[in-house]
Formats: C-alpha cells, sequence, structure tokens
C-alpha cells in the first residue's frame, strides 16, 4: 500500500511569519516545507534527522559553523 506524504509550501516571507509552525511541522509529524522565493523552490524544512540520514547517505561530512546565518 503506498503511504501519501504531506508537504506544505509557502512563501518565504509567510513562512517567516509562522515559523514556529513550519518547525513543529517538520520536528512532530515529520512534514517538510518547501519555501518558495519569487516563484521557485528556495529551501525546504525537514526533520533533523532526515537531514542527517541525507548526509550520511550521500557519504558528506558536516561541518558546524558557529556564526549567525546571512540575512
Amino acid at each position: 500500500m503506498a503511504t501519501t506524504r504531506t508537504e506544505h509550501r509557502a512563501k518565504i516571507a509567510e513562512a517567516r511569519n509562522v515559523l514556529g509552525e513550519v518547525i513543529s511541522r517538520a520536528r512532530y509529524a515529520g512534514e517538510p516545507t518547501i519555501l518558495v522565493n519569487r516563484g521557485k523552490e528556495a529551501a525546504v524544512v525537514v526533520p533533523y534527522d532526515f537531514y542527517e540520514r541525507a548526509c550520511e547517505a550521500l557519504g558528506e561530512q558536516r561541518v558546524l559553523a558557529d556564526e549567525p546565518a546571512e540575512s
């Protein structure tokens, strides 16, 4: 039986206003949110464990930076 996966789409400006909700959906419900900028997909908010598995599958090593993200 195929499983239906829920994905959300939001403009970045709109997602900024409900960032807590976007993060909660990813963290607790496992539902990604695709962030759209000027009509094009820009990024995806996914659960952290999904990100870790993706890095492992790609054989990538992660380097954590202490600097804040640029706006």
